[in-house]
Protein backbone atom coordinates (compact mmCIF):
# COMPACT_ATOMS: atom_id res chain seq x y z
CA UNK A 1 0.00 0.00 0.00
CA UNK A 2 1.41 3.32 -1.19
CA UNK A 3 -0.40 6.37 -0.34
CA UNK A 4 0.33 10.25 -1.50
CA UNK A 5 -1.22 12.92 0.93
CA UNK A 6 -0.84 16.70 -0.20
CA UNK A 7 -2.10 19.03 2.47
CA UNK A 8 -1.54 22.74 2.04
CA UNK A 9 -1.40 24.47 4.87
CA UNK A 10 -4.70 26.75 5.17
CA UNK A 11 -2.32 30.12 7.03
CA UNK A 12 -1.94 32.95 4.82
CA UNK A 13 -3.33 36.02 2.78
CA UNK A 14 -6.39 34.96 0.78
CA UNK A 15 -7.02 31.45 3.07
CA UNK A 16 -8.92 29.78 5.43
CA UNK A 17 -6.77 31.06 8.79
CA UNK A 18 -5.01 34.72 8.08
CA UNK A 19 -7.59 36.27 5.00
CA UNK A 20 -6.60 39.87 5.46
CA UNK A 21 -2.93 39.11 7.04
CA UNK A 22 -0.34 41.97 6.15
CA UNK A 23 1.62 41.27 2.81
CA UNK A 24 4.70 41.08 4.73
CA UNK A 25 3.91 38.56 7.32
CA UNK A 26 2.03 36.59 4.67
CA UNK A 27 5.56 36.02 3.31
CA UNK A 28 6.96 34.43 5.90
CA UNK A 29 3.47 32.43 8.00
CA UNK A 30 1.17 31.67 4.30
CA UNK A 31 1.25 29.29 1.72
CA UNK A 32 3.35 26.54 3.17
CA UNK A 33 2.77 23.19 1.31
CA UNK A 34 3.29 19.56 3.40
CA UNK A 35 3.23 16.68 1.31
CA UNK A 36 3.36 13.05 2.05
CA UNK A 37 4.19 9.67 0.79
CA UNK A 38 3.50 6.71 2.99
CA UNK A 39 4.60 3.40 1.83
CA UNK A 40 3.86 -0.17 3.79
CA UNK A 41 4.41 -3.26 2.40
CA UNK A 42 4.81 -6.43 3.38
CA UNK A 43 7.96 -8.57 3.11
CA UNK A 44 8.90 -10.92 -0.13
CA UNK A 45 8.39 -14.63 0.44
CA UNK A 46 11.36 -16.24 0.80
CA UNK A 47 13.32 -19.33 -0.45
CA UNK A 48 15.38 -22.08 1.46
CA UNK A 49 17.73 -23.72 -0.46
CA UNK A 50 20.13 -26.54 1.36
CA UNK A 51 23.55 -25.17 1.45
CA UNK A 52 25.20 -28.17 0.86
CA UNK A 53 23.63 -29.32 -2.61
CA UNK A 54 24.13 -32.72 -3.73
CA UNK A 55 22.00 -32.13 -6.31
CA UNK A 56 23.72 -32.56 -9.79
CA UNK A 57 21.04 -29.85 -12.19
CA UNK A 58 19.87 -27.10 -10.34
CA UNK A 59 19.84 -25.95 -6.51
CA UNK A 60 18.86 -28.53 -4.18
CA UNK A 61 15.71 -27.47 -1.47
CA UNK A 62 15.72 -29.48 2.01
CA UNK A 63 12.73 -31.47 3.11
CA UNK A 64 10.50 -29.71 5.45
CA UNK A 65 10.47 -31.78 8.47
CA UNK A 66 7.71 -29.73 10.66
CA UNK A 67 5.04 -26.67 10.46
CA UNK A 68 6.35 -24.44 12.97
CA UNK A 69 9.25 -23.08 10.00
CA UNK A 70 9.17 -19.58 11.96
CA UNK A 71 11.28 -19.33 15.56
CA UNK A 72 8.66 -16.53 16.22
CA UNK A 73 11.43 -13.91 16.52
CA UNK A 74 11.28 -10.18 14.71
CA UNK A 75 13.95 -9.09 12.61
CA UNK A 76 14.72 -6.72 15.12
CA UNK A 77 15.26 -9.15 18.29
CA UNK A 78 16.77 -11.62 16.12
CA UNK A 79 19.32 -8.56 15.12
CA UNK A 80 20.25 -8.03 18.52
CA UNK A 81 20.35 -11.24 20.33
CA UNK A 82 22.16 -12.79 16.92
CA UNK A 83 19.33 -15.45 17.29
CA UNK A 84 17.39 -17.28 14.28
CA UNK A 85 14.19 -15.75 12.73
CA UNK A 86 14.12 -19.17 10.85
CA UNK A 87 13.51 -23.09 12.47
CA UNK A 88 16.57 -25.22 11.84
CA UNK A 89 14.87 -28.20 13.23
CA UNK A 90 12.09 -28.14 10.41
CA UNK A 91 14.77 -28.50 7.66
CA UNK A 92 16.38 -31.59 6.66
CA UNK A 93 18.74 -32.77 3.80
CA UNK A 94 17.24 -34.72 1.66
CA UNK A 95 19.59 -36.65 0.50
CA UNK A 96 22.27 -37.46 -2.75
CA UNK A 97 20.15 -36.47 -5.86
CA UNK A 98 17.01 -35.80 -4.41
CA UNK A 99 15.62 -32.67 -5.07
CA UNK A 100 13.60 -31.94 -1.62
CA UNK A 101 9.56 -31.19 -1.00
CA UNK A 102 10.41 -27.73 0.57
CA UNK A 103 8.17 -25.26 -2.14
CA UNK A 104 10.34 -22.75 -4.38
CA UNK A 105 8.77 -20.13 -1.72
CA UNK A 106 7.28 -20.03 1.87
CA UNK A 107 3.85 -17.67 1.61
CA UNK A 108 4.14 -16.99 5.37
CA UNK A 109 8.16 -16.67 5.64
CA UNK A 110 8.23 -13.27 4.69
CA UNK A 111 11.31 -10.95 5.02
CA UNK A 112 11.43 -7.33 6.76
CA UNK A 113 8.56 -5.11 5.19
CA UNK A 114 8.48 -1.35 4.30
CA UNK A 115 7.03 0.49 6.70
CA UNK A 116 8.43 4.54 5.46
CA UNK A 117 7.02 8.03 5.26
CA UNK A 118 8.81 10.20 2.83
CA UNK A 119 7.59 13.97 3.39
CA UNK A 120 8.61 17.28 2.36
CA UNK A 121 7.52 20.79 3.23
CA UNK A 122 7.85 23.69 0.42
CA UNK A 123 6.83 27.51 0.02
CA UNK A 124 6.77 29.53 -2.86
CA UNK A 125 7.22 32.90 -3.01
CA UNK A 126 6.29 35.69 -5.75
CA UNK A 127 8.50 38.02 -6.34
CA UNK A 128 6.67 39.70 -9.17
CA UNK A 129 4.04 38.86 -11.53
CA UNK A 130 6.29 36.21 -13.63
CA UNK A 131 8.97 35.66 -10.36
CA UNK A 132 8.85 33.25 -8.15
CA UNK A 133 11.23 31.95 -5.71
CA UNK A 134 9.86 28.15 -3.84
CA UNK A 135 12.17 26.67 -1.41
CA UNK A 136 12.03 23.13 0.02
CA UNK A 137 12.80 20.78 2.60
CA UNK A 138 12.79 17.20 2.02
CA UNK A 139 12.75 14.00 4.08
CA UNK A 140 12.87 10.27 2.51
CA UNK A 141 12.35 7.82 5.69
CA UNK A 142 11.15 10.23 8.07
CA UNK A 143 11.02 8.14 11.70
CA UNK A 144 14.55 6.13 10.36
CA UNK A 145 12.49 3.04 10.60
CA UNK A 146 15.51 0.32 9.56
CA UNK A 147 15.22 -2.30 6.75
CA UNK A 148 16.55 -5.33 7.73
CA UNK A 149 18.11 -7.95 4.85
CA UNK A 150 16.79 -11.10 4.25
CA UNK A 151 18.69 -13.42 6.78
CA UNK A 152 20.88 -16.48 5.61
CA UNK A 153 18.89 -18.84 4.21
CA UNK A 154 20.92 -21.72 3.31
CA UNK A 155 19.77 -24.70 6.00
CA UNK A 156 22.54 -26.60 7.37
CA UNK A 157 25.13 -24.30 7.49
CA UNK A 158 26.03 -22.64 11.06
CA UNK A 159 24.10 -18.82 10.24
CA UNK A 160 20.90 -20.31 9.13
CA UNK A 161 18.03 -18.19 9.59
CA UNK A 162 20.22 -14.99 11.23
CA UNK A 163 19.96 -11.11 10.13
CA UNK A 164 23.41 -9.45 9.87
CA UNK A 165 22.58 -6.10 7.92
CA UNK A 166 20.40 -3.49 7.40
CA UNK A 167 19.50 -2.16 3.94
CA UNK A 168 21.24 1.20 3.94
CA UNK A 169 17.26 3.11 4.31
CA UNK A 170 18.84 5.97 6.98
CA UNK A 171 16.89 9.31 6.98
CA UNK A 172 18.13 11.47 4.43
CA UNK A 173 17.47 15.40 4.10
CA UNK A 174 17.66 17.78 1.16
CA UNK A 175 16.97 21.38 1.07
CA UNK A 176 16.45 23.03 -2.52
CA UNK A 177 15.57 26.47 -3.84
CA UNK A 178 14.04 26.92 -7.14
CA UNK A 179 13.91 30.21 -8.78
CA UNK A 180 11.48 30.67 -11.77
CA UNK A 181 11.22 33.26 -13.93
Amino acid sequence: LTAAIIFDLPFGRDRWIGRGMNPVLDAFVGGWALNNVLTLQSGQPLTVYNSAGLLVDGNQRPNVLCPQISTGLSYRDAAKSGGSVINQDCFGDPGDNIAGNSPRYFSNLRGDGIHNLDTSLSKEFKIRENKLLQVRAEMFNAFNHQRFAFPDLGSGDGAFGTVTSTMNNFRRMQFGARFQF
